[in-house]
């Protein structure tokens, strides 16, 4: 089930933060201010605990995701991704990913994304981004 994002679910996401970025993760008052700036599209994937997280601009543009390591390639990456896309409808979806994620590259281009550039120095250790987008065009389902 996916849902919106709830203050008691922070000590979870910070687990899976933790876990998936950690050469750049969130903190809790990120995840505040994250949860302030975006009420309606900081969501959730839960089952028996909280697998995964989005949260996105309505205008298109995907801030951050990460599933829980063991939960990966089950599907959650994807329908959360999906979720942002119908949310997002007749706009593109962009992001920003690490350059030596070559993992959630390969994940993304899968569900349609394109390399459109690159932001050099774009993490705070200094490495590059990948800047990739989903034309809007594509189907959401």
């Amino acid at each position: 089930m996916i849902r919106k994002v709830r203050p008691e679910d922070f000590d979870e996401l910070l687990k899976i933060e933790a876990e998936a970025f950690p050469k750049s993760q969130y903190d809790l008052g990120q995840f505040w201010m994250l949860h302030q700036s975006y009420p309606n599209t900081f969501l959730v994937e839960v089952s028996d605990l909280i697998t995964g997280y989005i949260v996105f601009s309505p205008d298109g543009h995907l801030i951050s995701m990460a599933v829980r390591s063991e939960r990966r390639r089950t599907g959650i990456g994807t329908r959360l991704v999906q979720e942002a896309l119908a949310n997002c409808a007749g706009k593109p979806l962009r992001l920003e990913v690490r350059v030596g994620n070559v993992g959630a590259q390969e994940f993304y281009l899968a569900l349609g994304f394109n390399w459109i550039g690159r932001a050099k120095g774009y993490y705070h250790d200094g490495e590059d981004a990948l800047l990739m987008e989903r034309p809007a065009a594509l189907s959401s389902r």
